[in-house]
């Protein structure tokens, strides 16, 4: 894992972090910076906070969260009086699933972070949006977009056009399959990759939540892998008349691109969204 950050086009950076290898990004423009993520704890937060101050003078004018998880928002606390940015059903989500979160590290105290994370302040958004947000940093304007649910219901991509980058919160992940948790959306999240993908040149940067920089193909590659579970969602599922089977057995019959005990998850919400109609 490299060390500090990573210019990946003109004035965009991403720097990983060990605690759950998550990326934080910068985007510059003439008047000042905007920070996608802000880490899984407040004390991430006030370092990362840090490590902008070290990379640029120019003042935050506002922080971007790319989904509600809490690896990419405990931060938040670290950048007072700013705007915080994010989709209009982060909120509700993030105040939801802070008991779950506070709950499993209590469960096993040796997980690193925990005392920590548990102890960081809930700071949710400021401001939120519903389809697409814009910021102009001066002499560039960068744009947030919800393209449609899949990691979680409030996903959303950031685009710096001129300089052919594309920030994808953890709708992509490099470092490890995708994560398809109790929030997931496992038969939607192919068509809003696709949707994504409309964005890209051949030459776009893409930023995953979690690993390295990668290209337009191996967005594509995944979103393929996404769309072959929903697939077999879909194929074990049956007919509407039919009973589905257990989540244990639909994992043994299926053939997946990942292994299957990581998809337990996406099996259980595909065959709930199916039976919802």
């Amino acid at each position: 894992m490299a060390d500090g950050w990573i210019e990946v086009g003109d004035r965009c950076w991403v720097r990983r972090f060990a605690h759950v290898d998550v990326s934080a990004g910068v985007i510059a423009g003439e008047a000042g910076l905007l920070v996608l993520d802000t880490r899984a704890s407040l004390r991430q937060g006030e370092e990362l906070a840090a490590h902008v101050r070290a990379l640029s003078g120019l003042p935050v004018l506002a922080v971007l969260n790319s989904h509600e998880h809490f690896d990419h928002t405990w931060g938040n606390g670290a950048f007072p009086g700013l705007p915080i940015v994010a989709h209009e059903s982060v909120p509700a989500a993030m105040r939801a699933g802070r008991a779950r979160i506070e709950r499993l590290y209590a469960e096993d105290p040796t997980v690193p972070f925990g005392p920590e994370v548990v102890a960081s302040p809930l700071v949710v958004p400021t401001q939120t949006f519903r389809d697409s947000w814009s910021l102009d940093l001066g002499g560039r304007a960068v744009t947030a977009r919800f393209l449609g649910r899949g990691h979680t219901a409030g996903d959303v991509v950031l685009h710096v056009p001129d300089a052919e980058v594309l920030y994808a919160g953890d709708l992509i992940e490099e470092s490890a399959p995708p994560s398809f948790g109790d929030d997931c959306y496992p038969l939607e999240w192919a068509p809003t990759l696709e949707r994504v993908a409309g964005l890209l040149g051949e030459r776009t940067v893409v930023v995953p939540g979690h690993g390295a920089p990668v290209g337009t193909a191996y967005l594509r590659a995944q979103r393929d892998d996404i769309a072959t579970v929903a697939a077999e969602i879909r194929r074990l599922r049956g007919t509407a008349r039919e009973e589905p089977p257990p989540v244990a057995e639909a994992l043994r019959r299926g053939r997946w691109p990942w292994k299957a005990e990581r998809l337990g998850d996406a099996v259980a919400r595909g065959f709930a969204q199916l039976a919802d109609g």
